[in-house]
């Protein structure tokens, strides 16, 4: 890759980490505000953490070994702020109490969701194992932050 393509991949990287950082925000006011919920909720903050972490590993193998990756698919920046703005706007919902318990947990499973969708996984091709481990893990937890929060719907909806 050369230094403009590694700069780009830097940028979504380190957008992709503030991404992760708001939601760790916004699962932490979830957790203040459903005390119900709150072992759920603190449980994802802290991954939304860890993900944030595992990204900028990511950014930095790829700045240290750039001549095992190649630019994939292109990724949306302004999706990816417009990403963030929405999360912002959902804690500051929350923390004026508009946001009722079930919409809260249907917004937050929409929100996965769309990070499984977004195919931020392709930004690059590479056969670098550490990297690709990082990623899978990534996806993986956002696969099974998605199925927690959909099973807390369908449970409230099983029990109003």
């Amino acid at each position: 890759m050369n230094i403009t393509d590694i700069d780009k991949i830097a940028k979504v990287l380190d957008s992709m980490m503030q991404h992760e950082l708001a939601l760790s925000d916004f699962y932490k006011q979830c957790a203040d505000t459903w005390k119900e919920d709150q072992a759920i909720w603190e449980s994802l903050a802290h991954a939304e953490l860890r993900h944030a972490e595992n990204l900028q590993k990511m950014r930095e193998i790829i700045v240290k070994k750039q001549n095992v990756f190649e630019v994939g698919r292109p990724f949306n920046l302004l999706a990816l702020h417009t990403a963030i703005a929405g999360v912002n706007d959902n804690l500051k919902r929350v923390k004026e109490g508009a946001v009722p318990r079930e919409k809260l947990l249907i917004l937050a499973r929409d929100t996965e969701q769309s990070i499984l969708e977004s195919h931020y996984a392709e930004i690059v091709k590479t056969t670098d194992i550490e990297y690709q481990s990082l990623m899978k893990n990534i996806l993986l937890q956002t696969y099974d932050h998605k199925m927690i929060i959909q099973k807390k719907i369908n449970d409230i909806k099983s029990n109003p």
